[in-house]
């Protein structure tokens, strides 16, 4: 089997990060598997030539990259090719409407959360074979610091995101505004932030006949990244508020929360410098997982960090039976101080952290995604008419 994995080169991308690691994990189970940087038109032009010199079977772009890609005809360029895509998301889809929205003959996507799948499928036509996984890390380490050596009480990584902008109110008075307050409303309401369902049910209560489209789909975008942006906002505030340390890595936090003797700032989001600080604290706390995002969430744990994150069902399923994670509600940050100080006082930390160390290393290192991916190719290539519903 011949795999292509598209690098899309960025400073300090987790995405940039996540290909070099499953590329060598697909090398490592015995696929033939390259590694393309890609930046540009340029390198797209390359890319196709290397697919038909190569023979390539499958390529694998996270955030989906290139999937909306056509012939002058019309016809998906991997259609053309005569090689299947592998689009592996962390983010949502209302972020990449085109790139769902193109058909292709042999596609597998890989989202972290149901609801992404659910968005895709119905409100986009995308059709594929549906994986559900989170990201992982290369490897755990070989050591970890027991709970009483770790100078670091509790961090949290979290880039600046802007102030939560009330960018819609000037549609007040149109059809449109009671919508965008619909979804609004709702998913500041939702534990799991699920765009999909709020959508629907403001369409149902304002009884627009709305088409969905990109327009549409551009929308629920901007809705999504308010609710991101009110979310960390509260958050921090929450944080600056506690009596208890915590160390804040990402610029802009220090100008916008202020000095506080609690409170220490860190402007480097450095992914290796993350990994070695997740080593050194003993409580980490993680963001966005409603939304897929988890990479640090993993990274923290293989570090031997108890992770206390907001609520997200995949994470719930694969750590919180083996109580190996704790949950906040993101609708109330001012709880995330009595999740952390029942950890810490009660000494349960240790235990999370440990166990959580161990699921990592059973189930989550990239080997083992390979391995679900190298499976499924595996399966589509046998059986290449087989709909998402059989397999997913």
């Amino acid at each position: 089997m011949n795999v292509l994995v598209y690098q899309v080169i960025s400073n300090n991308n987790v995405l940039t990060r996540m290909s070099a690691s499953l590329a060598n994990a697909l090398a490592n189970a015995g696929v033939n598997a390259s590694l393309l940087p890609v930046a540009g038109a340029d390198s797209i032009r390359d890319a196709a030539r290397l697919i038909s010199e190569a023979e390539i079977d499958h390529v694998v772009a996270f955030a989906s990259f290139t999937a909306d890609l056509q012939t002058l005809d019309g016809q998906s360029l991997y259609d053309a090719l005569g090689c299947g895509l592998v689009g592996w998301d962390v983010d949502h889809p209302a972020y990449q409407f085109k790139r769902f929205a193109t058909p292709i003959q042999k596609r597998v996507q890989i989202c972290a959360s149901q609801s992404h799948f659910r968005f895709a499928r119905r409100m986009m036509g995308c059709q594929a074979v549906e994986r559900l996984m989170l990201p992982a890390v290369d490897a755990v380490p070989d050591h970890s610091l027991p709970m009483e050596e770790r100078p670091i009480p509790a961090m949290v990584a979290m880039s600046w995101l802007g102030e939560p902008d009330v960018w819609w109110s000037g549609t007040k008075g149109t059809p449109v505004y009671p919508l965008i307050e619909g979804v609004v409303g709702r998913l500041l309401a939702d534990e799991e932030v699920d765009l999909f369902k709020a959508y629907e049910a403001a369409v149902a209560d304002t009884g627009l006949p709305v088409a969905f489209d990109e327009n549409i789909s551009n929308l629920l975008a901007n809705i999504a990244l308010f609710v991101r942006r009110y979310d960390r906002m509260r958050l921090a505030q929450a944080l600056a508020e506690m009596d208890f340390p915590w160390l804040i890595c990402g610029s802009g936090w220090r100008d916008r929360l202020g000095e506080r003797a609690h409170l220490t700032y860190g402007d480097d989001l450095d992914y290796a410098n993350l990994d070695d600080l997740y080593g050194k604290c003993r409580v980490a706390l993680n963001l966005n997982a409603a939304n897929g995002g988890s990479e640090r969430a993993i990274s923290a744990m293989a570090s031997g960090a108890a992770v206390v994150s907001d609520r997200s069902p995949l994470l719930q399923a694969e750590f919180e039976t083996q109580d190996a994670i704790r949950f906040f509600d993101r609708r109330l940050p001012s709880t995330i101080e009595q999740v952390v100080a029942s950890l810490l006082g009660s000494g349960e930390a240790q235990g999370v952290g440990a166990r959580s160390r161990e699921l990592v290393s059973q189930a989550h290192l990239w080997s083992h995604r390979a391995t679900c991916l190298v499976e499924t190719l595996q399966g589509l290539a046998c059986e290449p008419h087989l709909q998402m519903d059989e397999v997913s």
